[in-house]
């Protein structure tokens, strides 16, 4: 299993999304999508995308405002 992490400080949605979902195409099943943010918005709409389309996500408020997700790729 391989770990990649993604720059998305800043972004709003739909960019951050964007980039995980073309990133996604270069994994390998089982890799795993870390990402964080300072945007709820951002972090609930990557949840809610991962969720409806059956991958694995953890969410998590490491800080005040400061969200950390775990993306890992369960299919092609």
């Amino acid at each position: 299993m391989e770990q990649y992490r993604l720059e998305i400080w800043g972004e709003m949605c739909p960019i951050p999304l964007i980039k995980a979902q073309k990133k996604l195409k270069t994994m390998a099943i089982g890799d795993m999508l870390i990402m964080e943010t300072e945007h709820s918005c951002t972090s609930q709409g990557i949840v809610v995308w991962a969720k409806k389309n059956k991958y694995m996500i953890e969410e998590t408020e490491i800080d005040n405002g400061i969200w950390h997700l775990e993306l890992t790729k369960t299919h092609t």
